[in-house]
């Protein structure tokens, strides 16, 4: 029964670890995966790392666990804790959970910091922050001895102030945590230096390889199908007066100069250390399936138009660039969108008397198909929302649209008119499978005498 638990346990545990790589291989990691991915990186040899999650945490801006639990939100801190928790009960490895413990440590010392709590101590403020500036300075070494000269000097019985010395001890701790983390994240930056050198140097030898690979099956026929050269082989000449204007403005190429310039293009690759095969690696993009982004924006670009309808897909700069309270933990992005914009032409009264179907009158905006998409939307409970702008301009609006993490807001300028929001003239506003779709049409104008 114990070995099944421990069993099951393993599972949950690589699990977690499992979607912890892919999310941040998708943009989306959490605050737990930067802390997952740090132990990782810093025990190859224990944590076994495949291709595809090398790559992505070689990519993967990894900051210091500290520094990621620092700019942590209450309720972020709260779900980071229960996380840590699980990992915690789960690992088997003493220096494994080790790590996570002194994660947890720091984890609990921020949620205190932003209750307010000193773990019952008076201690001034201003002291704590000398104390604090005092001990991050120090290394996980050098508090451990201060730890123990406290600890000393709290046994020897000397009239001391017992309330401040023993919450310096409590910060000893914290900073000592503090101190293992960022040691395990400048062995992780080690880590992934070296990886990423000996990458480079593996492709730039291959390229190396298959370039003087096909330069020796180039070079080898070459040498076998040479003739000897005859004037016979020389194109016929034409004449200078022969020629088109454009052909006598083409620079003249002799002989000589064509072998400078081939050798100099052959001591350029000579000197060329590693030569990209950018070819093979479109080629290779142009192979990865297609992502449910690229679907429906497709799907949407190969509905048929109406006759009356024009693309209209260019967006603004809104007049403030928002600052995203989620920016730190989702990568933001613009998202993709295909519009259309309905023109006609109105026969109102006044066009009916000065226009005919052979001199029509000029075509005005009728209406406006917005198609937004937010596959990757984290809270698709919540629909996204639109809202309009108004701004000195009397013709013109902004129509602005905001979904959440990881999107940022978008806006279009659109005609300032009334619009209709019967469904029965074409109003249409939806949110499904991703797509946000908004279609209206303008109310009619009518002209009077």
């Amino acid at each position: 029964m114990s070995e099944w638990v421990a069993k099951e346990d393993q599972f949950q545990l690589e699990q977690m670890k499992l979607r912890a790589k892919i999310r941040t291989r998708e943009n989306r990691a959490k605050p737990i995966d930067m802390l997952v991915l740090n132990w990782m990186w810093a025990n190859p040899d224990r944590q076994r790392i495949a291709d595809d999650d090398e790559e992505a945490g070689l990519d993967a801006d990894l900051r210091a666990p500290p520094d990621v639990i620092e700019r942590l939100m209450p309720s972020e801190l709260e779900e980071l804790h229960a996380d840590i928790q699980s990992f915690v009960k789960l690992e088997r490895d003493a220096d494994t959970v080790e790590y996570w413990r002194n994660a947890l440590i720091v984890c609990d010392d921020k949620q205190r910091a932003l209750r307010g709590d000193s773990e019952g101590t008076h201690v001034d403020l201003s002291i704590l922050a000398e104390t604090d500036a005092m001990l991050s300075s120090k290394s996980a070494d050098e508090l451990l001895d201060l730890q123990r000269q406290i600890r000393a000097k709290l046994r020897s019985g000397e009239p001391l102030d017992v309330e401040y010395w023993e919450g310096l001890l409590r910060r000893i701790v914290v900073w000592r945590s503090i101190a293992k983390l960022r040691g395990v994240h400048e062995l992780v930056q080690k880590q992934r230096s070296a990886q990423l050198q000996q990458r480079q140097r593996t492709e730039a030898q291959q390229h190396q390889e298959e370039v003087s690979h096909e330069v020796d099956e180039e070079s080898g026929p070459a040498k076998e199908e040479q003739e000897e050269w005859s004037e016979d082989m020389e194109p016929p000449t034409e004449k200078e007066q022969n020629l088109s204007y454009d052909q006598r403005k083409l620079p003249i190429v002799t002989l000589a100069s064509q072998w400078a310039a081939l050798l100099a293009a052959r001591r350029s690759v000579l000197r060329t250390a590693f030569i990209p095969r950018l070819a093979q690696a479109q080629t290779k993009q142009e192979a990865k399936p297609e992502s449910a982004e690229d679907k429906l924006f497709r799907l949407e670009a190969e509905r048929e138009m109406d006759a009356a309808e024009e693309t209209f897909n260019q967006d603004v700069q809104l007049p403030s660039h928002p600052i995203y309270q989620w920016a730190d933990k989702y990568r933001p992005r613009k998202p993709r969108y295909f519009n259309r914009v309905h023109t006609g032409y109105e026969w109102n009264r006044y066009n009916q008397t000065h226009y005919d179907s052979e001199n029509p009158p000029p075509k005005v905006v009728q209406g406006y198909k917005f198609n937004i998409f937010y596959p990757d939307l984290i809270d698709a409970s919540r629909p996204p929302t639109y809202k309009i702008l108004r701004e000195d301009s009397d013709d013109t609006v902004l129509l602005r649209f905001s979904a959440g993490p990881p999107y940022e807001d978008i806006a279009f300028r659109i005609v300032d008119r009334a619009w209709e929001f019967s469904h029965r003239r074409g109003f249409r506003c939806t949110f499904e499978r991703g797509v946000l779709q908004l279609h209206f049409n303008f109310k009619r104008l009518k002209y009077r005498k």
